[in-house]
């Protein structure tokens, strides 16, 4: 447990894309994207000072407020942008959809309390497995590993505690699973 810890004081700036103006590319701009769609079924980006795309170029880099080349008008808006959810405060909201269990209740709690996340990653089931340390798990293995095969897309967490961690299986189309392995699997 963290003193003092909670999602309220753990919650991040929002953060935006960069863009630099093509009449002038020395000035930096955050970009965010509009409910439109224009490219294949892609939001239309726009930087917050109102630049409609085509006047400006993405780079690969998020916005930085403070940098001496930010579009001031951009500056103040991202400053003004409401902050954004922490991982553990992400990863809470997801586990609440879990089937109800003592894991369950265990982990929210602590996420709660600011428990640290060792990993969260997503992409098709059978290359994220290898993060979920499968042959760790001591409580609730089965559930989990007929999720961590094929080519749907999922999401993996590990959640750290001081006697092991919580591995969290977050499929697209179903509820979360919950597994935990201890640190000392000898032990179990």
């Amino acid at each position: 447990m963290v003193e003092g810890w909670s999602f309220a004081s753990a919650r991040q700036p929002a953060r935006f894309g960069c863009a630099e103006q093509r009449d002038a590319p020395e000035i930096e701009h955050a970009v965010t994207y509009t409910g439109d769609v224009f490219f294949c079924g892609l939001p239309r980006p726009v930087t917050l000072c109102g630049l409609a795309g085509e006047e400006f170029v993405a780079v690969i880099c998020n916005f930085e407020p403070d940098s001496e080349h930010a579009c001031p008008r951009c500056r103040v808006e991202v400053l003004a942008a409401p902050t954004v959810p922490c991982g553990q405060e992400r990863l809470h909201d997801r586990v609440l959809q879990a089937a109800p269990s003592a894991l369950r209740t265990q982990l929210l709690q602590a996420l709660r309390a600011g428990a640290e996340l060792g990993i969260w990653i997503n992409g098709p089931a059978e290359r994220v497995a290898i993060y979920a340390h499968v042959d760790r798990i001591a409580e609730g293995r089965d559930a989990l590993v007929s999720l961590l095969t094929g080519r749907d897309r999922v999401g993996v967490a590990r959640v750290l505690q001081p006697t092991g961690e919580f591995v969290v299986v977050l499929p697209q189309s179903t509820r979360p699973v919950i597994a935990w392995a201890p640190a000392d699997v000898s032990a179990s």
